[in-house]
C-alpha cells in the first residue's frame, strides 16, 4: 500500500520530508499545504471520506492540526494507528502540552527535515543513506533555524533560492533526481549555479520596488515594518531589513499566500507573542496568521492607521 505524506508547501523544510519520503518508501502520495488552515481543511476531507484505508502510513510534517482535527484522529482507531505527526513549533508544542497523543513527536531543537529524518532511520525505513543526504538535512535545518546567517552558509540560504525558481513540485522533484546519483559530497552543479544566480538577479529587482513601500511605525518603542508582499519574499526582506537595521519587527502580509508572518528583525522581540494576538502560532522568531478579513483590519487598525 501507498504512504501518504501532508507537508508545508512554501518552504524547504516541508519539501526536504517528502523527498526524504519518496527515497525511503516505493510509492508515495504528497499533499501540499500552503499554511495550517489549509492542512485542517485538507485533512478534514481526507477524515470524511476515509481516505485513510487505503494507505500503509500517513505522515503530516511540519505542520500540525488543530485541536479539533487532533481530536478526531485520536478517537478514529483505524487512522491513529497509521498516523504519525512530526512538527517543530513551539507554539503547537504549548497546544498538546496536556494531551495525550501517542502520534506527535514535537521537538524544538530541530527543524522537521531533520525530525523526520531520525526517525526514518530508527525505523528502518532509511537504509544507508549517503553522505549527500545527510548534508542536505542539515543545509535544510541550518536554512529553517536561521543558522545558516551565523554560519554565513550561502548553500543553505540558496535551498530557498531554488525553490522560487523551481516551485515546491519542481524543487522535490530536481531533489529526488539529484539523490539518485551517488556523490560524495553536497554540491550545486552549474545548471544549479545558474538558477540561483538568474533568481537572485529577479528578487533584487522585486526586493528594490518591495522596500520602497514598506511603512514604518514605532510602537512602545518598537519601530515596525509593515508591508503588503509576495509570500516568497518574508525572509528575503527580513533578511535586508536586518543588515539595514531599519526595524525590529517586520509584519509582512501575503495577499497570494493568504497569511501574515511576522518576523523579528533584532532577534529580541518574540514575534511569537503578536501572532497570537491574532491566532497565530509559530517559533518565537518568526510566526504567522491568517490573513482573514477580521485580521487585516485590526492589523491595519494597530499598526497603520
Amino acid at each position: 500500500m501507498p504512504i501518504k505524506i501532508f507537508s508545508h508547501q512554501a518552504d524547504p523544510d516541508g519539501l526536504g520530508c517528502i523527498i526524504l519520503s519518496k527515497i525511503c518508501f516505493e510509492e508515495v502520495d504528497y499533499t501540499l499545504c500552503k499554511n495550517f488552515k489549509d492542512l485542517d481543511l485538507k485533512l478534514n476531507d481526507f477524515i470524511n471520506q476515509e481516505e485513510y484505508v487505503n494507505y500503509e502510513k500517513i505522515f503530516i510534517t511540519d505542520l500540525c492540526p488543530s485541536d479539533n482535527i487532533l481530536t478526531k484522529i485520536a478517537s478514529n482507531e483505524k487512522l491513529n494507528n497509521k498516523i504519525f505527526i512530526i512538527d517543530h513549533h513551539i507554539s503547537n508544542l504549548e497546544k498538546i502540552k496536556d494531551k495525550d497523543y501517542q502520534f506527535i513527536d514535537i521537538n524544538l531543537d530541530k527543524c522537521a527535515t531533520s525530525l523526520f529524518y531520525e526517525y526514518l532511520v530508527k525505523h528502518h525505513y532509511l537504509i544507508l543513506p549517503n553522505k549527500t543526504l545527510k548534508e542536505f538535512v542539515k543545509l535544510t535545518d541550518l536554512h529553517d533555524t536561521w543558522k545558516w546567517k551565523e554560519e554565513n552558509n550561502l548553500d543553505a540560504y540558496h535551498l530557498e533560492t531554488l525553490l522560487h525558481k523551481l516551485g515546491s513540485v519542481g524543487y522535490i522533484n530536481h531533489f529526488n533526481d539529484k539523490f539518485s546519483v551517488i556523490s560524495l559530497h553536497f554540491r550545486y552543479n552549474e545548471e544549479e549555479k545558474n538558477w540561483i544566480k538568474e533568481q537572485l538577479e529577479e528578487e533584487q529587482k522585486y526586493l528594490d520596488n518591495l522596500i520602497k513601500r514598506v511603512i514604518y511605525k514605532k510602537i512602545d518603542k518598537i519601530k515596525y515594518g509593515i508591508v503588503y508582499g509576495l509570500y516568497d519574499y518574508r525572509n528575503i526582506l527580513a533578511d535586508k531589513l536586518n543588515d539595514d537595521k531599519s526595524c525590529d519587527v517586520l509584519i509582512f502580509m501575503a495577499v497570494d499566500n493568504e497569511t501574515v508572518s511576522f518576523r523579528s528583525i533584532n532577534n529580541e522581540i518574540e514575534v511569537k507573542n503578536i501572532a497570537k494576538e491574532f491566532n497565530g502560532y509559530g517559533h518565537k522568531l518568526a510566526s504567522s496568521c491568517d490573513l482573514n478579513p477580521e485580521n487585516e483590519k485590526e492589523l491595519i487598525k494597530k499598526f497603520l492607521s
